[in-house]
């Protein structure tokens, strides 16, 4: 039959992704995948360059039927576009020279690190720039920042992994010793909402069969990236410590399965990176030093990431961030603020976060604060009056009114740090890796959406 013409509109410059050889020849990751897509397809394919912006432009004006651009799938774009599955799962990482010492985002402190303007490295180096204290210093282009990072100008120049993969592979002197930040989205193929869902449909099936195949490796490592690799199990199963009762990150349901998400999460991301766990629940203490013995060798366990724990043990990346929270019952309005708990009772479990941040602040807020052993205890004497609100984790409070607990949280919750999945330090770096792999996955596919959002009341 008839071939379909397809056009595609790119950006001009964003090497590896598109960009033009030295003999003015368009190639890179995003062109190689697209004709690859197309010749599975049978389609007859149309490229053209005219810039991120002007893509767009094109493709809302229908002069073109899609997009590939190294294109973040977000909330917001799909409002208007309809995306493939993610291509390209990327990452934020600090780029050095090839001499510096420096490995750790603590390092930066009181020193220049250099983004891109309008990019996700500057937005993440300014939500962190209090925590780690650098300052900050914007270039319009990467030409720029690499020749400051290269003077001495800056320290560091954050960048995604694979536009300094393919810096390095050019020769230029970079080194990449930092830990990466996944970005959650992937990077989509993209068509208008409604319109060429056959285009996507095709997209998907010719990138699943160049993922089987090894052809889409072979494009990455082209372009001097082997993100795809995934770390080798060194264990045929790996045991995993975890809490025995901490809803909704570990618990036993009415047929006494162990689930949550925790459970669901470490069970999904060993499935994604092809390796094999045994789980022991066997209380949160005792988890801690069966790490540390070395009788198990990680911990999933709905456990804060903590300065003081970073010495004992080593963590993925953060898979949850915790916050406090205060819960009223749903039938008392007469705490909407911290100044409202004057004089009330507050229970918190002992030797919780909670617990500790009640009593710091009792003083400054005239509350007096019960402590209790267990959340089942506290809840039924918030139930019955016997306190006036409680403090806990947020999910975990989330969770109990998903459950149908008449439970109500009118105070805005106080960040409270992270979760993390932890390995005993020094051991174990490929279960470390496979975890980070697997959740960026996980991240870009949905599914961790979906695992959230089953177990906790979600917000609007």
């Amino acid at each position: 039959g008839m071939e379909t013409t397809v056009k595609i509109a790119s950006d001009s410059s964003y090497a590896p992704f598109e960009f033009q050889n030295g003999q003015k020849k368009w190639v890179g990751i995003d062109v190689d995948i697209m004709q690859e897509v197309a010749k599975i397809n049978d389609w007859k394919l149309e490229m053209s360059y005219p810039g991120f912006d002007a893509a767009l432009q094109n493709l809302k004006a229908g002069q073109v039927d899609g997009i590939i651009a190294g294109m973040t799938i977000t909330d917001e774009r799909k409002e208007t576009f309809d995306f493939s599955n993610p291509y390209y799962t990327s990452a934020l990482t600090i780029a050095t020279t090839k001499d510096s010492k420096l490995s750790d985002y603590s390092d930066l402190k009181g020193k220049a690190v250099g983004a891109k303007n309008g990019t996700a490295a500057q937005t993440w180096l300014q939500e962190n720039q209090k925590k780690y204290g650098y300052t900050i210093k914007t270039y319009s282009d990467g030409v720029h920042m690499f020749a400051a990072l290269s003077s001495g100008n800056i320290a560091g120049a954050m960048d995604e992994v694979p536009v300094i993969s393919y810096a390095m592979k050019q020769g230029q002197d970079l080194a990449m010793n930092f830990p990466s930040i996944s970005l959650p989205g992937g990077y989509g193929f993209a068509v208008m909402k409604g319109k060429n869902s056959t285009l996507v449909d095709g997209f998907n099936k010719a990138l699943a069969e160049m993922k089987s195949n090894g052809d889409y490796d072979k494009i990455l490592k082209k372009y001097g990236i082997t993100a795809t690799k995934k770390a080798t199990p060194k264990k045929d199963v790996y045991t995993i410590a975890s809490d025995n009762s901490f809803a909704p990150f570990e618990f036993q349901n009415d047929d006494k399965q162990f689930t949550g998400i925790d459970v669901d999460l470490l069970n999904a991301i060993a499935k994604n990176q092809g390796f094999k766990l045994k789980w022991n629940f066997i209380g949160f203490q005792a988890a801690v030093d069966s790490v540390q013995s070395g009788h198990a060798d990680g911990m999933m366990s709905g456990m804060s990431i903590t300065d003081a724990r970073k010495q004992v043990f080593d963590y993925g990346s953060p898979y949850y961030s915790s916050n406090l929270t205060i819960a009223t019952s749903s039938t008392d309005d007469s705490i909407k603020s911290w100044k409202d708990l004057k004089g009330k009772t507050l229970g918190a479990k002992n030797g919780t976060a909670s617990f500790d941040y009640l009593n710091a602040h009792a003083k400054e807020y005239g509350y007096t604060v019960k402590t209790f052993t267990d959340a089942t205890t506290m809840y039924s004497s918030l139930n019955n009056g016997s306190i006036n609100a409680l403090m806990d984790d947020e999910p975990v409070i989330k969770y109990a009114i998903k459950q149908g607990q008449k439970f109500a949280t009118p105070i805005k919750p106080i960040p409270d740090g992270q979760y993390g999945f932890a390995v005993k330090k020094g051991s174990n770096p490929e279960l470390i890796e496979m975890f980070n792999n697997g959740l960026a996955n996980l991240r870009a596919n949905g599914e961790y959406d979906k695992i959230i959002d089953k177990y906790l009341e979600s917000d609007a």
